[in-house]
């Protein structure tokens, strides 16, 4: 559990020294978005990884509280590498590309549960990169 609790630490140091200074890979897109990694924020302990990722739309959406116009959303996720799910950690919600301009909403979910990945989803797509050694 230590051994957990190191992750999530050094992972939200991550998280919070910035996307400005992330090395963003592109993993592929869509007619909506595209979908970067940051290789560099891979942390892996036994079957888990965790990674931070970013939605970069391509038309804005709407948030449905605030009303504003999203363009980004990066995030801190964790996969089950020997399951296929993931869950949320943490993400943030811009109105700029590339994770620039106001955020919007910035949530934070330690305790949330593993979800099922959807084949052919931008979580399909992470989970490649951060599992791929497992």
């Amino acid at each position: 559990m230590k051994s957990i609790t190191t992750l999530l630490a050094i992972s939200a140091t991550l998280f919070v020294s910035g996307n400005a200074m992330a090395a963003w890979q592109d993993i592929g897109q869509n007619d909506q978005s595209t979908v970067y990694v940051d290789t560099a924020t891979l942390q892996t302990q036994g079957k888990l990884a965790q990674i931070m990722s970013m939605l970069d739309f391509k038309k804005p959406g709407q948030d449905p509280q605030t009303k504003e116009n999203v363009n980004s959303i990066i995030g801190l996720n964790e996969y089950d590498c020997s399951t296929g799910k993931y869950r949320p950690i943490e993400f943030k919600v811009f109105t700029g590309n590339r994770g620039k301009g106001k955020v919007v909403v910035d949530q934070k979910t330690p305790d949330s549960i593993f979800e099922v990945i959807q084949n052919g989803s931008w979580a399909a797509g992470v989970l490649n990169v951060a599992c791929r050694s497992k």
